[in-house]
């Protein structure tokens, strides 16, 4: 099949901070570089690539700086990248890593700083939110303009125009200025506006995050629908349910560069999970945290709510009380959280948030012997919410930890993921999967559920 987005050995050079040296200063500091780069053959040595550094923290690493003038990092470098007609490709990573760089780059908003692309047919983009309006125009004189701008006639955006005022679902606000839009409206335009008109390869960036979820049902709908057109499809998402379901191939970077690049096959997609892009999926959550099964803040930086109610400590533990990160589908999980009071003010609730690694939420939980309990006593309060087994599958999960002082207020203390783990399996006969020798199928939760089997009676011989 023929390629329709080439790039070969692609690179962008940012600098670090403000620039406020002369245009001279900047021409004099591009040309020692240059003659640095042309000098590097002549030496008799030459120094190796360092090894990436392990502290996922820091926002560069050494690559990132090598070979970069001072005070530049490379935020892509030596983008290798052919996807064919038809592809629709997933590109993942954490914040940082270079994919809105790369979209950047094809969608011709910036340009490289070495080496080419190319691509074949009409390139339409979604990237940040006001990219392409004009906020005097209405929606539906935005609708024109952009389709103009693509090269597309008057009468062939015309066409189109229903379809996309009908998905966008803005109605009469269609003729309103796009300014006076919320952010949501205005995603709804720009992917309406981006998925109808006709172009050869659409390009999502996350954008579409800013949607509410029936919307991004629907967004989903249509980028499939895209493909099964014959058209290209670039997706950039956190999103890794969505990239199973829409893509048939995952390009993981990290640190401006591809470190991954996984087909998904059809089978795969059919199910939760596949397993190449289950993989993908934990290297790349996992590059950018660690399991954390305890945190304990001192005094002076704990998250504090009124100056009267501080978190002091969350861990997770075991039915014996020892912190740990990695627990068997068969054990039970216990979160404890500390906290203190300094008033009687706030009918402090404690809320528990489990979710999976790409941020979906399979449960919430609250201590509901609170409610209506009144205002919480000036003191140290410990509390424990068990998360019974059996009801996890394997995989890695993440806990958001919440003190919420009721509903008349807005503001709350909330730490979001801030303790993470892992669930194993391990084949036992008195366990949760019993002799079944087998993996067990991509899903989230496994309760042991009680069935109830009727047989038929053995049928009596017809036989004298």
């Amino acid at each position: 099949m023929s390629w329709a987005i080439r790039c070969e050995e692609l690179s962008k050079l940012y600098k670090i901070g403000k620039s406020n040296v002369t245009a001279a200063e900047m021409v004099n500091e591009q040309i020692r570089w240059m003659l640095g780069r042309l000098a590097r053959p002549l030496r008799k040595t030459q120094s190796a690539l360092p090894t990436p550094t392990t502290n996922h923290h820091t926002i560069l690493d050494e690559l990132q700086t090598q070979d970069a003038p001072d005070n530049h990092f490379w935020s892509l470098r030596d983008i290798n990248l052919e996807v064919e007609q038809g592809d629709r490709v997933g590109i993942i990573g954490p914040n940082g890593c270079g994919k809105s760089t790369l979209l950047k780059i094809l969608s011709r908003i910036t340009s490289p700083s070495s080496g080419l692309f190319r691509f074949k047919g009409r390139l339409v983009s979604l990237l940040e939110i006001g990219t392409g309006f004009h906020g005097d125009l209405s929606g539906r004189e935005n609708i024109f303009l952009n389709g103009s701008i693509m090269g597309m006639k008057p009468k062939e955006i015309s066409r189109r125009l229903e379809e996309i005022i009908e998905f966008s679902e803005l109605g009469e606000l269609i003729d309103t200025p796009v300014k006076r839009y919320s952010s949501g409206m205005y995603v709804r335009l720009a992917f309406s506006v981006a998925a109808h008109l006709e172009s050869e390869i659409l390009i999502v960036d996350e954008v579409l995050a800013v949607g509410d979820a029936a919307f991004q049902r629907r967004c989903a709908d249509k980028m499939l629908q895209v493909a099964d057109e014959g058209r290209t499809l670039l997706f950039v998402s956190h999103d890794m349910d969505a990239v199973n379901r829409i893509c048939n191939r995952a390009v993981h970077m990290s640190h401006g560069r591809i470190i991954e690049d996984s087909r998904i096959t059809q089978p795969q997609q059919t199910a939760v999970h596949s397993a190449s892009v289950s993989d993908i999926t934990r290297s790349y959550i996992r590059s950018g945290i660690r399991l954390q099964q305890e945190i304990v803040w001192p005094a002076n930086d704990a998250p504090v709510f009124d100056d009267c109610v501080t978190l002091n400590a969350v861990r997770l533990v075991d039915e014996q009380g020892t912190v740990r990160n990695e627990f068997d589908v068969k054990e039970d999980i216990i979160v404890e959280v500390v906290f203190s009071v300094k008033e009687e003010k706030w009918p402090i609730n404690v809320h528990i948030h489990l979710k999976d690694l790409a941020g979906h939420y399979l449960l919430v939980s609250m201590d509901n012997s609170r409610i209506d309990c009144g205002k919480r006593r000036p003191g140290r309060y410990v509390e424990r919410c068990r998360i019974a087994a059996p009801l996890l599958n394997a995989g890695d999960f993440k806990i958001d930890v919440e003190l919420w002082p009721g509903a008349e207020v807005d503001h709350r203390i909330l730490q979001p993921s801030i303790l993470s783990f892992t669930v194993s399996d391990d084949s036992h006969p008195s366990g949760v999967r019993g002799n079944w020798p087998n993996a067990w199928p991509g899903c989230l939760l496994r309760p042991e559920l009680q069935w109830d089997v009727q047989t038929p009676a053995p049928q009596r011989s017809s036989l004298p």
